[in-house]
């Protein structure tokens, strides 16, 4: 166990986020990496888990059917989840986890109070899936295989508080191919590979992926309600108006309910932090240049993505 934190405590200074910017020219690729169990969920510096998990709270709180919304077909899938969760993180993190008989306590630290919560899922009243995200950074959505009313996998149970320019609302009950049918070139590019991939895919093994986007709102819940900065972004200020956020994902297949479960961590830092950090600016400026058009649209960069070239190229 002595092993397991002393190589956790890494984890805990002010680690870099991904920089997972494609090189020219831009493709469409699932860029899937298998990776062990021990990396499941990502714990950085305890002060940014802290913030996550106390804006989770408050938006479970108060508008907690725009964060959760579930199928009643996903409950064993989800169920599933917690128990996996449940077994998973008292041992990977025992200095932030404890399990006993009813209740899993999420420790206290300097950043946090702790929390106790009850996994008596009969006398607490609360959904598997709904405990399950409260334990950890990431947002959870369960994908369910095709059946006699679905063409293929589909939106099924979500706990999303902080979505990338996306609504769970828009996307329950939706199939993968009508969820990112906005998406430009998806469906020319790496719609077959995705579904094949869902197939095929091995059980209990973990995949992550990561996306990424620029921001001139830092709010980690970005739906679509959220005001835009009316701040101009110049390559001068575009350092402190702008923040890269990067979603890492992974994919597990559940052994017994067959569904897929997704898990999204973000990380969010100012340009100008990125910009410090050896090799980023070079790479990130390329990678906005190698956007197509309609791709700079969809993430919404068209109306920055000069400024923040001009700012990263003057670095």
């Amino acid at each position: 166990m002595s092993k397991t934190l002393k190589n956790n405590s890494k984890t805990d200074q002010q680690s870099p986020p991904h920089f997972p910017f494609e090189d020219p020219p831009f493709r469409h690729s699932m860029g899937l990496l298998k990776i062990p169990e021990s990396e499941w969920f990502e714990i950085f510096d305890l002060h940014e888990r802290a913030t996550q998990l106390i804006e989770k709270r408050k938006f479970l709180s108060s508008i907690h059917d725009e964060v959760f919304m579930t199928a009643p077909t996903a409950l064993s899938a989800s169920r599933e989840v917690l128990n996996l969760m449940l077994e998973h993180l008292p041992v990977i993190r025992p200095d932030l986890y404890s399990l006993r008989k009813n209740f899993i306590k999420l420790e206290p630290h300097i950043h946090f109070n702790g929390e106790e919560l009850s996994t008596d899922l009969q006398k607490n009243k609360i959904h598997p899936l709904d405990l399950a995200a409260r334990l950890v950074q990431e947002d959870l959505v369960i994908m369910l295989p095709p059946d006699s009313k679905k063409e293929g996998w589909w939106l099924a149970a979500g706990s999303v508080a902080f979505p990338s320019r996306w609504s769970l609302k828009e996307k329950f009950g939706k199939t993968m191919d009508s969820i990112h049918a906005p998406v430009p070139l998806y469906k020319e590019q790496i719609q077959s590979q995705t579904n094949n991939f869902f197939n095929s895919m091995p059980r209990d093994e973990i995949f992550s992926r990561r996306n990424w986007s620029l921001h001139d709102n830092p709010s980690l819940r970005q739906d679509g309600t959220e005001p835009s900065s009316e701040k101009a972004i110049t390559a001068k200020n575009a350092g402190d108006c702008l923040w890269l956020r990067v979603e890492r994902q992974t994919l597990r297949k559940l052994k017994e309910s067959d569904a897929i479960l997704f898990t999204i961590r973000i990380h969010l830092r100012p340009l100008n932090q990125i910009a410090n950090t050896k090799g980023a600016a070079d790479r990130l400026s390329k990678a906005l240049a190698a956007l197509p058009t309609e791709m700079k649209a969809y993430k919404q960069t068209d109306t920055f993505s000069n400024s923040a070239q001009a700012y990263l190229n003057n670095l």
